[in-house]
């Protein structure tokens, strides 16, 4: 692989899911506080929230040099997998914003899995993956799916300990991911 940057590639649905996150902070003011709270974050959590954020990075950063495969079965397949997900996107951040603060978040997306702007932002990188056919965005959605995960466990931590048994309620019903995921 050759860096040079490409005008029509990968870093444009990359940059529209992190632009869809930013948006949707400003309209859900209450909302974004809340997702970014991380105060409660144990030492642990801390080391995977940055890492999460340096592969995240990595991920828009190497997107500027990864083009699109046009007129291909790959483009296709990867786009529509990306329209869902950026879709399944939106619905996940309008479920949080417009969820009360001091409730645990259970409604809209919410009752289909417990983490869906993480899921589904993966599942949209994975649409961008196959719209390229990049091998590289491929290895390096595996130590941002690794952190992401490390994150995802010490939420669900602090949850138990501040929503307690209707946490456990919840996820004995909702899968952490999606389907039996």
């Amino acid at each position: 692989m050759t860096l040079q940057p490409t005008l029509w590639g990968a870093w444009i649905p990359a940059v529209a899911m992190i632009l869809v996150q930013f948006i949707c902070m400003a309209v859900f003011k209450e909302g974004g506080r809340r997702a970014v709270e991380t105060s409660w974050y144990d030492d642990k959590t801390r080391l995977y929230a940055k890492w999460n954020t340096l592969f995240q990075v990595a991920l828009i950063l190497l997107a500027i040099f990864v083009p699109f495969k046009l007129g291909t079965a790959w483009f296709t397949v990867g786009t529509t997998v990306y329209s869902v997900s950026f879709i399944l996107f939106m619905w996940s951040f309008y479920s949080y914003g417009t969820a009360a603060r001091d409730k645990l978040v259970t409604k809209g997306i919410y009752r289909f899995s417990r983490n869906p702007m993480y899921t589904v932002f993966s599942l949209a990188m994975l649409g961008i993956i196959i719209a390229t056919a990049s091998l590289w965005l491929l290895l390096m959605m595996v130590p941002y799916c690794w952190a992401m995960h490390g994150v995802i466990l010490g939420e669900e931590h602090y949850c138990e300990q501040t929503y307690g048994d209707s946490y456990r309620e919840y996820k004995k019903r909702v899968p952490r991911y999606f389907l039996f995921f």
